[in-house]
């Protein structure tokens, strides 16, 4: 890879290095860290992944048994009861939303973001999540045991059945059908790097902010050639 022009050089090359492993949740944590990096001075990826484990722990010690939906109950219960975690509807566009560090401190993001903590939680207390690539709005599939269920982390883990989902795309989209939930677009982890990156480039020409634009164009860059 080339030196990069705009965006931070350690925001770059972490980014860069995490991309090798990036359908790992491993990977996917890591590398959307490396955005928020470009921006908010003093980022670490050990820092959030402790703040990640934190969590998962907190969870686990309330269900020494390890039953999966008791997990589940806790995941919830803990993630958006006890510690708040929602959709910010009053600044939907703040690129802050974007930035995982910032997330998980104010509890409060966009849907993409939401997700992204809920599955890395989620997933280090046995359970298995995946990204829904729903437009307009990214909501979870959670697995547990035999059943699995559509999770909006925006609305404080709603549980959704297929109108409601189409209601969630319809609210940014105007996009009215309703698919079966089975049918739900998985994404996998590159996409839902693209997409973060997509947002924040939106948000930033909304913003007339051709520099982060730039940055950000970048690393886009880095995730179409390593494909």
């Amino acid at each position: 890879m080339d030196a990069p022009i705009h965006c931070r050089s350690d925001a770059y090359w972490t980014f860069c290095h995490e991309i090798e492993d990036l359908e790992s949740s491993q990977g996917l944590l890591n590398a959307v860290v490396a955005v928020a990096m470009h921006f908010v001075p003093n980022t670490e990826v050990h820092s959030v992944q402790n703040e990640i484990e934190e969590i998962a722990e907190r969870i686990l010690l309330r269900v020494p048994s390890g039953y999966p939906r008791a997990l589940a109950a806790h995941l919830h219960q803990v993630l958006f009861d006890d510690l708040g975690f929602h959709g910010d509807t009053n600044n939907y566009f703040n690129p802050r939303n974007s930035f995982l560090p910032h997330v998980l401190r104010s509890k409060q993001g966009l849907p993409i973001t939401l997700t992204i903590i809920y599955k890395l939680v989620a997933e280090r207390i046995g359970l298995q999540v995946d990204g829904i690539n729903t437009p307009g709005h990214f909501l979870a599939r959670l697995h547990v045991e035999d059943d699995s269920m559509i999770i909006d982390p925006f609305f404080r883990g709603n549980v959704l059945n297929a109108e409601e989902v189409a209601d969630r795309i319809a609210m940014t989209t105007g996009q009215c059908d309703v698919v079966p939930i089975d049918q739900l677009p998985t994404a996998t982890n590159r996409q839902w790097i693209a997409r973060v990156l997509a947002n924040l480039i939106h948000i930033y020409s909304m913003q007339g902010c051709p520099q982060s634009i730039a940055a950000m164009s970048e690393l886009y860059d880095v995730l179409k050639v390593t494909y």
